[in-house]
């Protein structure tokens, strides 16, 4: 039986099912890993809608044009609409609200400082970094609250359009504000 394995040609066949055999693993945890993320994105869209509309997604459809999705799934921007023990409900740029849900141990920084979830108060301008659950939240992993004069960063889809001139002989000067 060893001279069976010593045969260049039986090493060949070897290596050679052992290296389909491992292709084979790498592509079954390919699925396994897709199958996954398709799943989350399916139970995340019905609860998405659920959240925001009260009923689920196949009767909120009825009649309702869908337009695009969020913008981050992994985060939101914008102002704080409703505070209570674990959860805020943030108010992005583009009117959508966002349940946020708090977890202990969240880092939560103001300025220069840590605080704790109870200082966050409505009217605060917040960015929250995290990662989406099953219930249509954002488990946040990161606060940042802004001061109150200041306000986090815009994206440029909220952009407010630049109106065009109702003379067409009137030139209009654009100036561009971003360094």
């Amino acid at each position: 039986m060893p001279a069976f394995f010593k045969a260049p040609k039986t090493k060949t066949l070897l290596w050679t099912l052992c290296a389909i055999l491992a292709v084979l693993v790498v592509f079954g945890l390919g699925v396994a890993v897709g199958y996954r993320r398709a799943l989350f994105a399916s139970d995340f869209g019905e609860s998405y809608y659920r959240v925001l509309y009260g009923e689920p997604f196949g009767k909120a459809a009825i009649g309702f044009t869908m337009g695009p999705g969020p913008a981050t799934m992994h985060g939101v921007t914008g102002q704080v609409i409703d505070v209570s023990s674990a959860t805020i409900s943030v108010e992005d740029p583009q009117g959508d609200e966002q349940l946020v849900a708090i977890a202990s141990g969240t880092p939560i920084r103001e300025m220069d400082s840590f605080i704790v979830p109870g200082d966050i108060e409505v009217g605060d301008m917040v960015t929250v970094i995290g990662s989406p659950d099953n219930e249509g939240q954002v488990e946040a992993r990161f606060i940042r609250v802004f001061e109150t004069s200041s306000s986090p960063p815009m994206p440029a889809s909220a952009a407010m359009p630049v109106p065009m001139p109702m003379n067409p002989t009137m030139t209009v000067r654009i100036i561009n504000q971003n360094p």
